[in-house]
């Protein structure tokens, strides 16, 4: 028993020590009030974007930034455009409403990923114009601030000014030294609209890019633009190419680049299903989409070498988007009622389930391809605000169950108030000013998440979890059940299902009853009996919270056991 207390005794002094000491390591430099390390709960912000500016004014974008921290984002992802930064000539910068902006963002509290991106008219490819229109007979609009750099190490000056302006070292910062700690090279350069220019055209600014930002800042997180993923092998005739596949050639004219980037950040936009939809092939479920990004990246660090990089989602949204806008539709009759092209994104794939049939896809891929493409009806494309919500939190659980680092949700509010005529300014998760940023239904359930699992680590699968990964064939009808250990070492579970309604028997972690309550945060109905907690789930997620272990147990039980 005296060595059973010695140890207790040795082991609670040498916590107390670690504690005081404090981590040992060189510290990032960050602005008062800005988080130190990245974290989970982050959104599309756009304070920055000119468009934000003429249309919401200061006190709009103000508003909207409380907002934002009010529902529980602590990191925003804002967009430094290279094309507004040095529009007028090399070295002519336009740095006060940027400087204004980011400043107003970091005293908010907030994190910053920027986005280095877009290119000035004299610093564009010669051939900016033929590009532009090479494929506008197949509806692919792009403009022209899109095209690649002519030199690429035009576009390194550019982001080593501006990643020493906003590294937050106090030394030829902006005004109050905002903090921008990561960085994302362009944005889904695997598409014609964002990116007309070739894979080696893009790997050439990513090295040069990653090389300036870490000369300037060398504690930066720097990830490439976010790669739209489907099942890593996708292209199609017009300019779009899964971004595993893209980043494959992109490495091959250039395989340096395999040390130029952080992180990989990746959009696996799913947006004409939810995303575990029950008959779609699993390798293109969110589930498959992420497994897939993960197996890729670990194939290649093992070929290649180099450590361990985290995957980012750095944009996933559902649109609310109503049968009254022409343009929440896709199909073949997608031309007659909207004179816009169908969206890219919507694209399931030859081997994946029609989004809208009965049944799932399963000829060979020829048969396949040709059944999906098919001519037919146009389909609604928008999801209810009440999906929306549901599919938000069932897709961060299942990101952070797959190991997900950050998520940076899209989108907070539409800055183009719906002047852009796409389905994707509806993802937003605030209305526009005209109706006052009344909020739907999601921040409710994005609130409730930030404060119930920001922060957790993912402790395993339940016992009522259901769900089998296939990625060869549909994925199920199923339950899901989710377990999350809190930094204040509380068990939270999350159940729901894929489709319909049914009630659980939980089997209880801890003698207290557990708190029940919905997606949005309201007290559930439970019934305690024989060490069962009975309660019904469907397919808004239900949380429940269990105090198990303290602190102090957690880490004095191992040394009474051993």
């Amino acid at each position: 028993m005296a060595t059973r207390l010695l140890r207790i005794t040795l082991a609670i002094l040498g916590i107390a020590c670690a504690l005081a000491a404090g981590p040992s390591r060189a510290q990032a430099p960050v602005a008062a009030g800005q988080p130190a390390q990245l974290s989970l709960f982050g959104i599309n912000t756009y304070f920055t974007g000119l468009e934000r500016n003429s249309r919401d004014g200061d006190a709009g974008v103000s508003t909207l930034i409380g907002r934002g921290r009010q529902m529980g984002a602590a990191w925003a992802r804002e967009e430094l455009s290279w094309g507004n930064l040095e529009r007028d000539g090399k070295g002519l910068w336009a740095w006060p409403h940027f400087d204004r902006r980011l400043l107003e963002t970091a005293q908010a509290g907030y994190g910053i990923i920027g986005m280095l991106l877009t290119t000035p008219a004299w610093a564009r490819v010669s051939d900016c114009g033929p590009r532009v229109g090479r494929y506008a007979a197949a509806g692919v609009v792009t403009e022209a601030y899109w095209c690649p750099p002519a030199n690429p190490q035009d576009f390194a000056d550019y982001v080593f000014a501006v990643v020493e302006r906003y590294d937050g070292d106090g030394n030829a910062d902006a005004p109050g030294s905002p903090r921008v700690a990561a960085w994302q090279i362009w944005n889904e350069p695997n598409a014609w609209e964002t990116w007309p220019g070739s894979p080696a055209e893009y790997a050439a600014i990513l090295e040069a890019g990653y090389a300036a930002a870490k000369a300037a800042d060398p504690t930066a997180t720097v990830a490439p633009g976010g790669l739209y993923v489907l099942d890593s092998a996708w292209k199609d005739e017009v300019g779009h190419w899964d971004g595993l596949r893209f980043f494959d050639e992109a490495l091959a004219a250039r395989p340096a680049i395999w040390r130029s980037f952080d992180a990989l950040a990746v959009h696996p936009y799913m947006p004409d299903v939810a995303p575990d939809q029950p008959g779609l092939y699993g390798a293109v479920t969110l589930w498959g989409r992420l497994t897939t990004a993960r197996s890729w990246l670990n194939e290649r660090t093992a070929r290649l070498g180099g450590s361990a990089r985290p995957i980012w989602i750095s944009e996933l949204g559902w649109s609310t988007c109503s049968a009254a806008e022409s343009d929440c539709y896709a199909g073949a009759a997608l031309s007659a009622s909207n004179p816009l092209a169908p969206d890219w994104r919507l694209t399931l794939g030859p081997t994946a389930s029609r989004a809208y049939a009965a049944e799932p896809c399963l000829e060979e891929a020829g048969a396949c391809a040709a059944r999906l493409a098919a001519p037919g009806p146009a389909a609604l494309i928008g999801k209810s605000e009440q999906q929306q919500a549901s599919y938000m939190a069932r897709a961060y659980a299942i990101a952070i169950a797959l190991g997900v680092q950050h998520i940076s949700w899209f989108q907070l509010e539409d800055k183009f108030d719906g002047s852009a005529r796409n389905f994707w300014e509806e993802a937003a998760l605030y209305r526009t000013a005209a109706l006052g940023y009344a909020p739907k239904p999601a921040v409710a359930a994005y609130s409730v998440m930030a404060s119930q699992i920001g922060g957790a680590a993912f402790a395993g699968l339940g016992p009522l979890h259901s769900f089998a990964y296939d990625p060869g064939g549909p994925s199920p009808d199923a339950r899901f059940h989710l377990r999350f250990r809190t930094p204040d070492y509380a068990l939270v579970e999350m159940l729901w299902r894929t489709s319909g309604a049914e009630e659980v028997a939980l089997p209880l972690a801890g003698g207290a009853t557990p708190q029940i309550f919905s997606r949005d945060g309201v007290p559930l109905p439970v019934r305690i009996a024989g060490g069962l907690a009975h309660f019904s789930i469907g397919e808004a997620p239900v949380y429940v919270r269990q105090r198990t272990w303290t602190a102090t147990t957690r880490l004095i039980l191992p040394i009474l056991w051993r």
